[in-house]
This record gives structure tokens, C-alpha cells and sequence, in this order.
């Protein structure tokens, strides 16, 4: 009984500097009330005594608690390192797909880190299973107790998660209750019945997508480009060429509407800004559900952009040139009211740049969309770009390229950037295509082109001091005789407004 004695303790002390030490400073907890450290302790209590029930040795079950706990924190100082923002409840559904896709999660770990911990966990692992003999009481009795007091220590942790309030923000829920802790009870929340059916109610109530259509006097094509972590990336320094994006220039010169773009993610967490622009809802507002929405919006409709012209007649058509169950959009476009989904099944595989789909093999299949536009009905065409998403310290790029993208000495910390300059002028050729296609065309046409967040370069964004985190957007239409566009900086959920009623397809305002 003393070893299991130790063992706890050794485990729950650890556990504590933990989330203390090896998580950055602007997220370490500081003061927390009794009910908090209650918390803690049952948590660590629950998984301590999971594992010993299997275990049945205590140092044993000692380091597989802490395995469990030390996965978290790998993965939080990666994300944070990477995104600037610290692992959040909903990362669990999102990260299970590591398995499918490796290149998209695998490579923003620390390395040393995470092998040094694994080497030195296997090492305990194995002492532990040799030397380490099983307790000597009985099995069913001991079974029987710990099997209480795991269901005790659920219901405990349950009942205190339920009733503390939370922020909203990762950063201070994380300062106020704990690393660990805030997960909980993030996950707790989230999952309760009353707070689904809260969220569903909700969007069903706010949606700006709900109101009667009204009958516009013509039925003009949209496109919109959500352009995979584009934004002017000149600002960042003088030394990058001007002509990166000589097309988004004479394009934004002859655009209805352009500007800085706010969006509610920061080098990923696409789904965050696509649902935004497509629902017309600001991030912020879904509270629990603000870091994975479509995770929750699986079963049941959802008005959005795509609903709302459905509603008035028109093909709605989602291109993206990745895996359609990625962020389940398979199950959630459908209710959110796209007719036709075309993944990367319906790509060349030979159609690359870089690792991934190009942006050009995107402008392509948006281009025979409308040549196939056989009957008068509008189409609706959404495509989400793949080429330009990271990890961008996995490619390579040549002498040629920095004299390309360069006019002067870049950036000491340039790799990922340079990487990224090389994709961002292949989504500017992108433009000119579309724009040159659609200027053919006799049928009108609305452009919209956005990026979903700014690419992951912390090391760049470190060197440069670089704190914004807004990308660009810009409306365009084939047939308008160019003015002076509308500068207008936005939040990504008023854009799909924007477009509408730039398009005469406003929303009705509500009687």
C-alpha cells in the first residue's frame, strides 16, 4: 500500500508542475479556488485509477497517467508554437485524423521533444512492467472498489465542470482553471443537451440567412474563392517583389469592393472562417462551438449562404480538392444546402503543386462548371484551395525562386515564406484565369475572393514582429465598367452579405 501511495503522489505532484512549467508562461494558471484544485485532483485521480485497474502495478499505472497527460501537452506546445493558440476540447475530434492525415498534424510537433519523451515513457514502461510486481490483494474485491470510485470521481468531475463559467477565450480559461481543467470542462459543457440544443436554436434565430427571399431582377453566376491562407504578404517586408500579386492588384483596382478581411483563425483552422462566411455568424458567438462547428452540425439543417440561394433557384456547388470527410463537410454541406460536392476524387492525382492539388487545377474545374452550364438555371460555385496549405518546412525551393520573389536580401528566417511566395503566385495566375474566362462570358458573373487565415510561419511572424493576423478580400463582376472600388474593411461573416447585396440579391430585412 505504500507504493500505491507513492505512486499517486508521485503522479498527481508531476501532473501539477506540469501544466505549471511546460506550457508558455502566458497560460500558466495562477491562483485557484478550492473547487478548481478539486477538480484537478479528480481528474488525475480518475485516470490514475483507470490505468491501475488495468495495470494493476502503481508505478506502472503512474506512467501511463502520465503519458496520457504529457500527449496533451506535446500536442498544446506544438499548436501553440504553430497557431498561436492553445489546444481546445474540440482538437480531440479534430486530431483523430492524423491517422489519415499525417502531413496535416505529424510535422508541427516538436521533435526532439516528443521523441525524448516517448524514449524516456518506453524506458519506464519497460523497468516497470519487469521489476514491478502486481498488488497482492484480491482482484475482485479491489476490482469492485476501483471501479466505485472511478464512477464517483465521474460524476464528481461532471458536477463541478457543469457550474463554473467560462470565458470563451482558450487563453484565459486556461490562466482561470488549469490546462487539463479547461478542457474538461469545455468538453463537459460542450456535450450537455441543453447547450446543443442552445447552439441549434440559436443559429436557427441569429442566421441572417433565415429571412423570405426576395425576386431579383436577374440571376447573375457566383464564385467564390476561398483562397487557402492568402494574404498580401508585401507588408511583411520590403524585400519581396511586387509583382507576387500583379493580378490581385489590377483586379483589386477594377473590383466593386476590396479590403482588409477579419478572420477568427490565425495559420489553420479553416472550417473556423469557412463557416463564418458561409453562415453569416461571427465566430465568436458560438460560444462552446466556436472552434469546430461542423463537428456539432452533423444531423440536422443549418441556414446558410448556400440555403439561402438554393432557396432562390440556384445549383450550389462545393470544389475542394481534398478528402470530402475532412471536417465531416460530407455530412454537413448537404444540410447547409450545396447540391454537389466535388473532392479530390474528382482531380487528376497528377494535377499538383507541391504536395497538394493545385490552385490552377481548381480555376479549371470551376471554368467547365460553367461551360457545362446547360440550362438557365445560377449557379453557385464554392471552392476551398488546397495548394497553398502547409507545412511549409517540408518544401524545398531553389536560387532561382529567391531571385524571383526577392528584390533585395529577404528575411534571415525565410524558408517557410519563400515557400509561401511560390504558391501565392501560382493562386495570382489563378485569378487571371478566372477573370479571363469569366470576362468572356456573356452571362454576368460576381467574383468573390477571399483567405481563410494567414499561413503558419511562426518564425517568420517572430523575426518581423508581425502581430495581424487579417487577410484580403476582394468583389469583382465581369461586366460592371470599373470605378472606384469601395475600400471596406470586414469581419468574414459579413462578406457573404456583401456579395449578395452587391449582387442584388440582398437579404430582406426583417418586418
Amino acid at each position: 500500500m505504500l507504493s500505491l501511495l507513492l505512486a499517486y503522489v508521485l503522479t498527481w505532484v508531476l501532473v501539477q508542475q506540469a501544466q505549471i512549467y511546460f506550457i508558455a508562461k502566458e497560460l500558466r494558471p495562477k491562483n485557484r479556488p478550492l473547487n478548481i484544485l478539486l477538480l484537478q485532483t479528480s481528474l488525475v485521480t480518475l485516470i490514475f485509477t483507470s490505468a491501475l485497474l488495468v495495470a494493476y502495478r502503481p508505478f506502472l499505472a503512474c506512467i501511463i497517467t502520465l503519458a496520457f497527460f504529457a500527449i496533451f501537452l506535446v500536442v498544446n506546445q506544438a499548436k501553440f508554437k504553430a497557431l498561436n493558440e492553445p489546444l481546445v476540447f474540440s482538437d480531440i475530434y479534430l486530431y483523430l485524423q492524423v491517422f489519415t492525415h499525417p502531413r496535416l498534424f505529424l510535422p508541427f510537433l516538436n521533435l526532439p521533444i516528443t521523441l525524448t519523451a516517448i524514449t524516456i515513457g518506453l524506458i519506464f514502461l519497460y523497468l516497470a512492467i519487469i521489476f514491478e510486481p502486481t498488488l497482492t490483494v484480491s482482484s475482485l474485491i479491489t476490482s469492485c472498489i476501483m471501479f466505485g470510485i472511478i464512477l464517483i470521481l465521474t460524476c464528481l468531475i461532471i458536477k463541478i465542470a457543469k457550474n463554473l463559467n467560462l470565458n470563451f477565450h482558450p487563453a484565459k480559461d486556461m490562466k482561470a482553471f488549469g490546462f487539463f481543467n479547461s478542457l474538461v470542462i469545455y468538453f463537459i459543457q460542450a456535450s450537455q443537451k441543453i447547450n446543443l440544443d442552445h447552439f441549434k436554436n440559436f443559429l436557427e434565430k441569429q442566421s441572417p440567412y433565415k429571412q423570405p427571399p426576395q425576386s431579383p431582377a436577374e440571376w447573375p453566376n457566383l464564385v467564390v474563392i476561398q483562397s487557402e491562407s492568402f494574404f498580401d504578404p508585401r507588408q511583411l517586408s520590403q524585400s519581396i517583389r511586387p509583382e507576387v500579386l500583379s493580378f490581385f492588384d489590377q483586379l483589386r483596382s477594377t473590383s466593386t469592393q476590396n479590403g482588409k478581411l477579419q478572420v477568427p483563425a490565425w495559420g489553420a483552422n479553416t472550417l473556423r472562417s469557412e463557416y463564418a462566411f458561409l453562415s453569416g455568424i461571427h465566430n465568436q458567438n458560438l460560444s462552446y462551438y466556436q472552434f469546430n462547428p461542423y463537428q456539432f452540425l452533423q444531423n440536422s439543417p443549418s441556414p446558410s449562404l448556400a440555403s439561402y440561394l438554393k432557396s432562390l433557384g440556384y445549383r450550389c456547388i462545393c470544389i475542394h480538392p481534398n478528402h470530402a470527410a475532412f471536417f465531416k463537410r460530407d455530412k454537413v454541406f448537404p444540410f447547409m444546402g450545396f447540391d454537389e460536392f466535388i473532392d479530390i476524387t474528382g482531380f487528376d492525382s497528377n494535377q499538383t503543386a507541391g504536395p497538394y492539388i493545385s490552385d490552377q487545377a481548381v480555376a479549371e474545374k470551376i471554368q467547365n462548371l460553367l461551360k457545362q452550364q446547360a440550362d438557365k438555371q445560377p449557379l453557385f460555385i464554392f471552392a476551398i484551395t488546397m495548394e497553398n496549405h502547409g507545412p511549409l518546412h517540408l518544401e524545398k525551393y531553389t536560387t532561382t525562386d529567391v531571385k524571383d520573389l526577392y528584390c533585395s536580401e529577404p528575411p534571415k528566417q525565410s524558408h517557410d515564406l519563400t515557400v509561401y511566395l511560390k504558391h501565392l503566385k501560382n493562386a495570382d495566375r489563378m485569378l487571371l484565369s478566372l477573370t479571363n474566362t469569366l470576362k468572356a462570358r456573356a452571362e454576368t458573373t460576381w467574383l468573390c475572393w477571399y483567405g481563410d487565415h494567414i499561413p503558419s510561419m511562426p518564425t517568420v511572424y517572430q523575426e518581423l514582429n508581425w502581430q495581424d493576423g487579417r487577410s484580403d478580400y476582394l468583389i469583382w463582376n465581369n461586366k460592371i465598367t470599373p470605378t472606384p472600388p469601395i475600400k471596406k474593411e470586414l469581419s468574414i461573416e459579413q462578406l457573404g452579405l456583401d456579395l449578395l447585396a452587391s449582387a442584388g440579391l440582398a437579404v430582406t430585412n426583417k418586418s
